[in-house]
């Protein structure tokens, strides 16, 4: 299994920027977290990758997240990226089962559900976060996040994320691309991108057929003076900590970690992102006073 990364690509004389993803170890990890069903790891995995890309886009000590509001049995999905390529997600309902669609395609497109809000918000470090949300109009997050684009940021682009699937529900390959063509990108480089993007596979067979980030740029991008920019890796890691998790439980107050303690004995944290569980004693508390 290739280390996952991402490779920057501009296109000489445009402003165009693209970016192309692997990102197989991470999607795996999170199925492995989460113990998700096919359906559901494949839409987490999409949404790991793009917002992966996304995260890359930002300042150091800034970070991304995408939030799905949705309509269909998922629930709720919540992703984060930050600028060192480190991202962290789940799933509000891992075990979703339903029926794959043509050729075994997995339905994350009913999993999620058109309709659903897709609600994209800025961390940037200072001061409220920056925040924008549309109605997706597939819920298969992709096509949606390259809606969002448009509509709401004024930048048109492409994007596209996979997740492949192996039959006992390990991650066998995964990756996506967005591409970004301001306005004012020469019409036939959107041509020749549309043209190309047309008649490229599925990333992620791409992958799994031993193709690289690069091999998928250089066959978007073919017949354009392109280059490649950079090279940054991926990784799933949550920020969690005893630490982090104690100070959650100093917010409650005294009184009501007294009222926990009493009726429960323990007080425990659990983080969404990573399922590990912090457990504390009332001897954790008293010790801080010493």
């Amino acid at each position: 299994m290739h280390e996952d990364y991402v490779v920057r690509v501009v296109v000489e004389g445009t402003q165009v920027l693209g970016y192309v993803a692997s990102s197989t170890r991470l999607v795996e990890r999170a199925r492995r977290l989460h113990r998700t069903t096919p359906v559901a790891t494949a839409a987490l995995g999409r949404a790991l990758t793009l917002v992966g890309i996304l995260g890359l886009t930002m300042k150091e000590n800034q970070r991304i997240s995408l939030q799905i509001e949705c309509q269909g049995p998922l629930e709720g999905i919540l992703v984060q990226g930050n600028a060192k390529g480190e991202v962290r997600g789940y799933v509000s309902q891992p075990w979703v089962i339903l029926p794959s669609k043509e050729q075994g395609k997995l339905n994350v497109e009913d999993a999620v559900g058109a309709g659903s809000k897709l609600l994209v918000v800025k961390d940037l470090g200072f001061g409220e976060p920056y925040m924008g949300s549309i109605t997706m109009p597939r819920g298969g997050i992709a096509y949606d996040l390259a809606y969002y684009f448009a509509s709401s940021e004024q930048l048109p682009s492409a994007c596209s994320a996979g997740v492949y699937v192996g039959r006992r529900g390990r991650v066998l390959s995964a990756g996506g691309f967005i591409i970004h063509t301001p306005s004012g990108t020469p019409l036939d480089v959107i041509a020749t991108l549309e043209e190309n993007i047309s008649r490229l596979g599925p990333v992620s067979h791409e992958l799994f057929q031993g193709k690289t980030p690069e091999d998928i740029a250089a066959f978007i991008f073919s017949g354009l003076p392109y280059r490649i920019v950079g090279k940054d890796p991926l990784r799933y890691r949550c920020r969690c900590s005893r630490r982090r998790a104690k100070n959650v439980l100093l917010l409650l107050g005294e009184e009501e970690r007294r009222e926990l303690f009493e009726t429960q004995g323990k007080a425990e944290v659990h983080c969404a992102f990573c399922n590990r569980t912090y457990l504390f004693s009332p001897e954790d508390f008293t010790q801080r006073k010493q």
